[in-house]
């Protein structure tokens, strides 16, 4: 279990004991707060009620695993109010998977730290103890434009205040209630959900064509005939079956053609072998003594190992009348050249073995994109599904580039990259490349867009639970990110999985400000 640990916080007025104040007399609606932090593996999100001294709070945390964003499963967390003369530790059991209620009662005023504890690390922030006098709420300004500012990986929000108590400073991004969608922790962590940033990149350029792919000719291995015979499958032999190195494929046989019949060639091999043996040996012995010139020997030497070789190749394949055929590799069968029962002679090609290995992708690009060509720096292929591979997946490079373009104008490329299970070859691919250089733009996560109408939206994050619908002005794909040349900011989050969840849940009823606080 990774150990992380979590504080969400509130800076507080003091000064709150010269008041007299008599809490039986004088009760508050207290606001309903909330934080979010981030870290590399856990999301913690927490609402609760405003800290006032002399009464009770109520809180939910919900922890949520990343990068599954799926709710936490390691026991109990640790929460501690440490602020002032108030002192108060609790173990939290959790009430269901990932969600920890709790009441949180101070007694006096202070400035201090709230800490979750998630696996023995602490993570404090600043909250505060209102004193319970004078609760104005344009004391509580909310900024959404800190509340967002994940790189300092923590967000806070007031709930309970009118739309006009909130400071927006979104500059060009219009906010829209009308777009807000309520979403809850339990609902996210049923389905396919994930939240990124929005971050910015660089590329230029980009261009995506189709492209074919094929195995590089290492991963390629020919099985041909080494006698003339009737062909004869040695098994279920199929186009994409996987076969092992040195299992026996097909068979040769002899058939009624005895001119070319194995046995025969055998026969003949194992003759020329006994002769040439005994003819070297008889040499061997006169060079000793020097009967025989050395030529002789020497000729008398190369004709057994000519028919040594023979020999011993066709008694590797040779039994009972029949030769058989094996592969050399492990791998599966790419394409079978014969019919069971065809008569092929020595040397005839019979099936492709291709073994998991290097695949080229091959492309022609318009010769408009011969000088981006120079600066690629982005490669990533998209299947027929959609899938996308990023380049450092599939460790995708550019390996060719002609030299002159052909009679169509076009430019052909080359982008070799490692083998994966649901690409095969022969099959058509979508090819996305792209080069650094241009201006920088915000870019999100490809899956993120939602299209509707024609127009393209993204769903932006206020709080773990309730997001907002935004139309967004499209700009260059390298197929895994594409750029937004307006509707999002750089460090807002928006939802990277699970759009169409959000869409279909905006019809619902509108934004309730309590959705999943427990009192």
């Amino acid at each position: 279990m990774k150990n992380i640990l979590f504080a969400a916080a509130l800076l507080a007025l003091l000064g709150c004991a010269e008041h007299s104040h008599q809490h039986e007399a004088h009760e508050h609606d207290h606001p309903v707060l909330s934080a979010t932090k981030y870290s590399s593996s856990v999301e913690l999100f927490v609402q609760y009620d405003e800290l006032v001294a002399g009464h009770n709070a109520s809180a939910v945390a919900y922890v949520t695993e990343l990068p599954s964003f799926k709710p936490f499963d390691g026991g109990a967390i640790g929460v501690a109010l440490k602020a002032g003369g108030n002192n108060i530790t609790m173990n939290v059991e959790p009430q269901s998977k990932g969600v920890y209620s709790f009441t949180l009662s101070p007694t006096e005023a202070a400035v201090g730290n709230l800490v979750f504890t998630i696996g023995g690390q602490e993570y404090p922030v600043h909250v505060h103890v209102d004193c319970g006098h004078n609760h104005e709420h344009n004391e509580h300004v909310h900024n959404h434009g800190d509340a967002h500012a994940h790189a300092a990986h923590e967000e806070h929000s007031y709930e309970g205040h009118s739309h006009s108590e909130h400071n927006h400073s979104h500059e060009a991004v219009p906010h829209s209630h009308e777009n807000n969608i309520s979403f809850s922790k339990e609902q996210s962590w049923k389905i396919d959900f994930a939240t990124a940033p929005a971050t910015t990149s660089t590329f230029a350029g980009a261009v995506k064509v189709a492209a074919q792919v094929t195995a590089t000719p290492d991963n390629f291995t020919t099985l041909v005939a080494s006698a003339s015979g009737k062909v004869q499958f040695a098994g279920n032999v199929v186009a994409g079956k996987a076969v092992r190195a040195g299992e026996q494929l097909f068979v040769l046989q002899g058939g009624d053609v005895t001119d070319n019949d194995a046995s025969v060639k055998f026969a003949a091999a194992e003759s020329n072998y006994s002769v040439a043996k005994n003819d070297f040996e008889r040499m061997s012995a006169l060079y000793k003594e020097n009967i025989v010139s050395r030529r002789d020997y020497e000729a008398a030497e190369a004709a057994y190992k000519q028919a040594t070789a023979v020999y011993e190749s066709m008694k590797r394949s040779y039994s009972a009348g029949e030769v058989s055929i094996k592969s050399s590799i492990a791998g599966y069968v790419a394409s079978l050249l014969v019919a069971n029962g065809d008569y092929v002679q020595a040397g005839t090609p019979l099936a492709v073995i291709q073994r998991d290995g290097d695949m080229n992708i091959s492309a022609e690009l318009p010769v408009r994109y011969a000088s981006m060509l120079k600066n690629v720096t982005t490669i990533n292929v998209e299947l027929p599904c959609g899938k996308v591979y990023a380049m450092n997946e599939i460790g995708a490079r550019l390996t060719a580039v002609g030299s002159s373009v052909n009679s169509c104008a076009m430019v052909p490329v080359t982008v070799t990259a490692r083998h994966t299970g649901d690409v095969l070859a022969g099959s058509i691919v979508t090819l996305h490349l792209a080069a650094e250089g241009g201006a920088a733009h915000v870019v999100v996560p490809r899956t993120a867009l939602v299209e509707e109408m024609g127009n393209f939206f993204v769903f932006v994050q206020h709080t773990p639970i309730s997001f907002e619908k935004r139309e967004v002005q499209v700009g260059a794909t390298d197929g895994v990110q594409v750029q937004l040349l307006k509707g999002v900011k750089a460090g807002e989050r928006v939802v990277t999985k699970g759009g169409v969840s959000l869409k279909l849940s905006q019809g619902a009823a509108a934004l309730d400000p309590h959705a999943g606080h427990v009192h």
